[in-house]
């Protein structure tokens, strides 16, 4: 494991140290943001339940941790940088999101866990909220500080509102990683083709296509999004099929297949109007 000597716990350290039912907006997020208030910061997350009281050993990264009883878990909800690994680079505010990680564990005797309906992810890592000892919503700290990014994967959307809110409001803010113009939007025409990894898109839908198993929107530049015919329930289908010749952002894992780059969104809150339709 990455930096696993440096990160682990001291034992002094050690010694101090429901899914719920998941409704669709009435509101879409096919809409222009808003500017959130000052006093969005202090959305909290919060629960009233937690399935296991746990401890733990060391951190992987900015989302990720290794319990005592070496169960890796996975933060549902948020996306950080990835830290170096396999002779590649960490990618910028890796450190820094590690780091903040690593303050807000610390001084715990314990944490919290709240699974996700989908216990595990496809590398058998536990897929769960994490909550400090006062019941502090840990990916709700990482996100107002602007050190993680909101991730949606149907069907552990508990805090998806609530975690889309907290990113808004650290992106509008300049917090973190919303500094940084590797996390700026990028305008799909000026892809080259080799990118690889999270982004922020923005791009003309030129043409709709659908498939058997997924509905495409076909942006210049030879860039697709793919969104699944499993997960069209948490679309709204009418505003999908408005959306030729309408100018969308879009967040999401950015690959290439057969020499065009692809994204698969999963969830609403990744697909936006621009603000402004050239």
């Amino acid at each position: 494991m990455a930096c696993r000597n440096d990160l682990k716990f001291n034992d002094q350290t050690q010694k101090n140290a429901l899914y719920g039912r998941f409704f669709i907006p009435l509101i879409l997020v096919l809409i222009c943001q808003p500017s959130y208030a000052d006093d969005l910061s202090n959305q909290s997350c919060v629960s009233t339940h937690f399935d296991e009281k746990a401890y733990i050993d060391y951190i992987i990264d900015g989302d990720t941790v290794v319990l005592k009883d070496k169960r890796h878990v996975r933060l549902i909800g948020i996306n950080t940088p990835e830290i170096s690994h396999n002779e590649k680079p960490s990618e910028a505010g890796a450190i820094k999101a590690r780091i903040e990680l690593i303050k807000l564990l610390q001084d715990q005797s314990h944490i919290q866990l709240l699974y996700g309906q989908e216990r595990y992810d496809r590398h058998g890592r536990t897929l769960a909220h994490l909550f400090l000892n006062d019941g502090t919503n840990i990916q709700a700290q990482l996100l107002k500080s602007g050190l993680a990014m909101p991730l949606r994967i149907p069907p552990n959307l508990l805090y998806a509102d609530c975690y889309n809110l907290l990113g808004q409001f650290a992106k509008e803010r300049g917090h973190g990683l919303w500094t940084r113009s590797r996390y700026k939007t990028r305008e799909v025409s000026s892809l080259n083709g080799s990118e690889k990894g999270f982004y922020f898109i923005r791009g003309r839908v030129k043409r709709i296509s659908k498939s058997q198993s997924a509905i495409w929107l076909n942006l210049n530049n030879n860039v697709a999004i793919k969104i699944s015919r499993n997960d069209l329930n948490y679309f709204n289908r009418t505003q999908l099929d408005s959306l030729k010749d309408k100018i969308i952002e879009a967040s999401g894992w950015l690959y290439s297949h057969k020499g065009r780059l692809r994204m698969r969104l999963r969830h609403q809150l990744d697909l936006n109007l621009a603000k402004t339709q050239d």
